[in-house]
């Protein structure tokens, strides 16, 4: 599987379409009261489809990080134990798949090491066509160390002990980022959302207060406008909270 790419099932092509519609056709009825600009909006779903895939994509790859992380110590583990490289992998599948339900990715890419070891393939290779396809920087990382260990020479338990340990360290720090900016995305979230709230406040409370900015053309242009600005914020705001470490 090749995690930076997304091949989409036709459930989540129909859930997309459907959100799409449904925010074309709220925008259209919200900023202009009208239908007709919904078809106008709908082209504009190729942002929220590119959106929506880039984070599919974003959130397998954290998955898949997850997993890998928790895969290292028990790797790690297993060759405190004495068994080799390639024995360790093999018990490692092992001890993972007792809770198979929890390992959604890194059990299927442990069967290809597995099958590739099996097929007299070298383990640094296996590693790094992992890493290529993961698109993952820590995954990336421990196979060159591996690699590098392999051909320079080393103490492939303490290398491992090592990654394990730093691995740890830097998902501690990643938590404490995310625990950190968690409140200030809901901000973020409260914020959008509250110019459509007072829109549908205005239209269901007093719907003539906003006939004119449905009826005349300055009205027009001044919610064109505004969408516009809401738009630019929640992007920027999406930027703003994304911290990679």
């Amino acid at each position: 599987m090749n995690y930076r790419m997304y091949k989409p099932t036709k459930k989540w092509l129909m859930g997309e379409l459907l959100k799409i519609c449904a925010l074309s056709c709220g925008i259209g009825y919200l900023f202009f009261d009208s239908l007709i600009w919904s078809g106008v909006l709908l082209p504009f779903g190729i942002f929220i489809w590119k959106k929506d895939t880039e984070s599919y994509i974003e959130k397998c790859k954290k998955t898949l990080t997850k997993e890998f992380r928790e895969m290292i110590v028990v790797l790690s583990g297993n060759l405190n134990a004495g068994y080799s490289l390639e024995r360790a992998f093999a018990v490692t599948y092992g001890d993972l798949k007792k809770n198979g339900n929890d390992y959604q990715y890194i059990l299927s890419e442990l069967k290809i090491i597995l099958n590739g070891i099996e097929c007299n393939r070298r383990v640094e290779d296996l590693l790094s066509d992992f890493g290529k396809r993961s698109g993952v920087r820590d995954i990336l990382d421990f196979a060159r160390l591996i690699v590098s260990t392999k051909i320079y020479g080393g103490n492939i338990v303490s290398v491992i002990r090592q990654t394990a340990g730093n691995i740890s360290e830097k998902h501690m720090v990643e938590e404490e980022i995310n625990t950190i900016i968690a409140s200030k995305k809901l901000e973020g979230r409260i914020m959008l959302l509250m110019p459509f709230l007072i829109i549908i406040y205005m239209k269901f409370t007093n719907a003539g207060y906003m006939n004119v900015m449905y009826r005349t053309m300055l009205g027009k242009i001044v919610m064109c406008i505004s969408l516009i600005f809401i738009l630019f914020s929640g992007a920027l705001i999406n930027k703003i909270v994304k911290i990679e470490v």
